[in-house]
């Protein structure tokens, strides 16, 4: 499976040895790793993008859906205010 990761994860892999997915990575992860719960669930909230194509185009898209969903899922209280400058 093909990811853009926006964040640092560490998969336990069935056999128990770890498979290290690091933050703004763009490339391939095996089939086992891509079906594990906590990869899953990182596509559902957006911090792992899965482009349909491999063209600068479709990762961008990607990369931008990603970005809206992460941050519509990001619960942390801090995350939602703005800040303003003073002048």
């Amino acid at each position: 499976m093909f990811i853009i990761s926006k964040r640092n994860f560490l998969i336990v892999r069935a056999d128990g040895s770890a498979y290290r997915i690091p933050r703004d990575y763009v490339g391939e992860i095996p089939a086992d790793v891509a079906a594990h719960w906590l990869v899953q669930g990182a596509i559902k909230d957006g911090s792992i993008a899965t482009p349909e194509a491999h063209s600068d185009r479709a990762i961008e898209a990607a990369e931008e859906a990603a970005e809206v969903k992460a941050e519509a899922a990001d619960i942390r209280p801090d995350a939602k205010k703005k800040t303003r400058r003073k002048k």
